[in-house]
């Protein structure tokens, strides 16, 4: 056990299946106290008498958070705390969890706020429940230092480019995804790209950076989400206790904070069925999302700690350690040439398959000698040469600042 604050007391209680992996340093403990003293300032009130951060470290548990009004239960791999590219993937999950204590069970959609378990849940609101959440975890990560505002960055222009390569979005609107979210939970990741996923999480990322940016340009300044938080949220401070709220408290609590058309703003989002993800609080920031033929260093990590290539930007396609298709693009070079997730390639243009050789490949298109990928694929059983025609080269997300268009840094 490790106290974090006092009053009211937090703490972080940690298990690992080794005593070396418990090894935490005191930087480490200095950031975890920022979270919690950085969230208290967010929401300006606290709805729970003592707080508990419950974080397993272990290679033989699932992975995951899961939230309670009091504690939240995380576990990740378990050298977490002594690996950094284990800890830029995993640890994002400790302020996401605390997050929820505000939003999720003390400011909670009513939908989802069942007197029993025979009358259905209702999730239209989870963008708020999780995607607002997301956006704060993640913002709470990079004001304690759990991030360097690179890695926020970093992970932003993933997820944005991620969100703006799904097909599915010309036939599913993020609305739709919320309402499937319990079948979506446990959906296969094949064919993700076009189906759709949990995007209210990531996409509600873009969605409330968009909110919080468009607060500060209509009030010059002056206003910003945390505003929003501190009157949806905070004061007074109680015990734990429920409060629901819907749609409409959601936007008329944005026009006490920024009189605007919210509900409209809200709603385009929600219901677009445009093929590009929401992108307008990234661009108003400063930003825009852009390709190099580098991964940034969050992507290495993600592919270091998932044992996979991402080629979802130039290919499109998405490959597990061992050379498998876990997914495809639709659309893109890889899908047009018929490559399908549980395909195996088993060769590059003649020689044996790596991911090194791959990305060479890949590389080279932007020549126009090479403009063609020859992949000799596993089908099962079925050996099969299926031919790519790409022009390209390699193509990773990126986060490019434009001082033309920006109204100041949002954190």
């Amino acid at each position: 056990m490790i106290p974090l604050a006092a009053n009211p007391p937090n703490e972080i209680d940690i298990a690992a299946d080794n005593n070396a992996d418990l090894a935490i340093s005191p930087e480490l403990v200095t950031t975890l106290k920022r979270i919690v003293s950085e969230a208290v300032s967010l929401f300006g009130a606290t709805h729970y008498t003592h707080y508990h951060f419950l974080l397993t470290l272990s290679d033989h548990t699932a992975h995951f958070g899961l939230e309670h009004h009091e504690s939240n239960d995380s576990r990740v791999a378990e050298r977490s705390l002594l690996d950094d590219a284990l800890r830029d993937v995993s640890l994002g999950v400790l302020p996401h969890e605390f997050v929820h204590s505000w939003n999720g069970k003390y400011r909670r959609p009513a939908g989802l706020t069942t007197p029993n378990y025979q009358e259905p849940m209702k999730g239209e609101l989870l963008w708020v429940y999780e995607g607002l959440t997301q956006y704060l975890g993640n913002l709470l990560a990079a004001r304690s230092g759990l991030w360097t505002e690179q890695q926020y960055r970093d992970h932003l222009a993933e997820i944005a480019a991620d969100l703006d390569h799904r097909p599915g979005r010309a036939w599913r609107p993020l609305l739709d995804t919320t309402i499937a979210a319990q079948l979506l939970y446990s959906a296969p990741e094949e064919w993700d790209s076009l189906r759709r996923g949990v995007d209210f999480y990531d996409e509600g990322w873009l969605i409330w950076l968009d909110v919080d940016t468009k607060i500060r340009e209509s009030s010059g300044g002056a206003k910003t989400l945390d505003d929003f938080c501190k009157r949806f949220h905070g004061a007074p401070s109680t015990e734990p206790m429920v409060k629901t709220y819907t749609f409409d408290d959601v936007v008329s609590t944005l026009n006490e904070i920024a009189p605007f058309d919210w509900r409209n703003f809200l709603l385009t989002r929600l219901n677009s069925t445009d093929f590009h993800a929401p992108l307008g609080g990234i661009e108003r920031s400063g930003w825009n999302l852009a390709y190099q033929p580098t991964p940034n260093a969050y992507l290495k990590d993600f592919e270091k700690v998932r044992r996979g290539a991402e080629l979802g930007y130039s290919i499109g396609l998405r490959l597990n350690e061992d050379g498998r298709i876990a997914d495809v693009v639709e659309g893109m070079a890889a899908a047009k040439a018929g490559l399908g997730p549980g395909m195996k390639v088993l060769a590059v243009n003649g020689k044996a398959y790596s991911a090194d050789i791959l990305r060479e490949a890949i590389k080279k298109t932007a020549d126009s000698r090479h403009r063609r990928l020859d992949l000799t694929i596993d089908n099962e059983g079925h050996m099969e040469n299926h031919q790519l025609t790409y022009a390209e080269g390699e193509k990773y997300p990126v986060l490019q600042r434009d001082e033309t268009n920006e109204i100041g840094e949002t954190g």
